[in-house]
């Protein structure tokens, strides 16, 4: 059976009408409220191959019919166009995100604000990833006769102090040297590539310095490596309460469990690593509780490297073009913010 013109335009119609109205739609309103140029009961037709194609369903308690998620699949993938954000609509988000600009967190949390407000769905802000950041600056300080400090400064705005045991004999000097050297050889590296070099030939290198340096080293970078690696920013997150398909209590209960889910959240937007906007649609989750939703997700950058991303979720009638647009806005503002820095 073939995917005629004409069927995409009633398809469009209907997932643009489910997406307004949230109820069935029949081939009657349709045929009234869009130029389709075809009877009621070509519509009704071209609705039962549609139905038989998969791309729409019948729910039991309608003589109407919704979009499939394989509907919604090819809404996006082929018939919706990006609505672009009203010029001034881009204004208020920027102003927006500018005004709370301070520290990296501050931005974080207040972007996830900003497009929850801007979509109505809950937004999830993902905090750069340590092995993803790249070191400024390291610094060793000794506090005592025994314990030395170690400042990790990323070019994300992470400052790590971990603390540990040196040898009573260890001078200043020493600690002075190791710092500079730690500098010339680690500074603009990304934890990942200092983790190669540290397998590699590096150690022979160290020999120079007190044996403590040769034991040390690892340590402080699986200090670093221990930071959480999952920070989410989330907001709008009774937003789903707004939608009728969550009236049904046993699913609201489920999307907030998933939000709380954190490590589960991080893992289903995490895999994204480029500057596309990537789509995934109901039974197209791998997690069983983000089954009735849809995930819509970005990146942010630093240095031209992928150091987060910005998610929207919501049900799968979801206003993607709208969606699509800020999330785009709002990720090249974000990269703009932070090139800038």
């Amino acid at each position: 059976m073939a995917l005629t013109e004409r069927k995409l335009r009633i398809l469009e119609a209907i997932i643009r009408d489910y997406i307004e109205s949230a109820e069935p739609v029949g081939s009657r309103s349709l045929s009234k409220k869009y130029e389709l140029g075809v009877s009621p009961a070509t519509i009704r037709n071209e609705m039962s191959d549609l139905e038989e194609m998969g791309f729409i369903q019948q729910p039991h308690t309608s003589a109407g019919r919704i979009p499939s998620d394989k509907g919604y699949r090819l809404y996006v993938d082929k018939l919706m166009e990006i609505k672009q954000t009203a010029n001034k609509n881009r204004v208020r988000i920027r102003s927006d995100i500018l005004k709370k600009y301070g520290e990296l967190e501050q931005l974080l949390e207040y972007t996830s604000r900003v497009l929850s407000e801007f979509t109505q769905y809950t937004s999830i802000v993902l905090a750069p990833q340590v092995k993803k950041s790249r070191l400024k600056q390291i610094q060793l300080a000794r506090l005592s006769d025994e314990t030395m400090l170690a400042i990790f400064i990323t070019n994300t705005g992470l400052i790590q102090n971990p603390i540990f045991k040196i040898p009573a004999d260890m001078k200043h000097e020493e600690l002075e040297k190791i710092s500079n050297f730690l500098n010339e050889e680690f500074a603009g590296s990304t934890l990942e590539e200092i983790e190669v070099r540290m397998a590699d030939n590096l150690k022979k290198e160290l020999a120079k310095f007190h044996n403590t340096v040769y034991a040390l080293l690892p340590e402080m970078f699986k200090a670093l490596e221990q930071v959480s690696d999952v920070t989410l920013y989330l907001s709008g997150t009774t937003n789903i309460f707004n939608f009728p398909e969550f009236n049904d209590l046993a699913k609201a209960r489920s999307f907030l469990n998933l939000l709380e889910e954190r490590k589960t959240i991080s893992e289903l937007i995490s895999r994204q690593d480029s500057d596309y906007l990537n789509v995934s649609i109901g039974t197209e989750n791998k997690i069983q509780e983000a089954k009735e939703c849809s995930i819509v997700t970005t990146t942010y950058s630093l240095d031209q490297q992928t150091v987060g991303q910005l998610s929207i979720i919501g049900p799968t009638r979801m206003d993607y073009d709208r969606v699509m647009s800020v999330l785009s806005q709002v990720s090249k503002m974000m990269n703009q913010i932070l090139k800038e820095q």
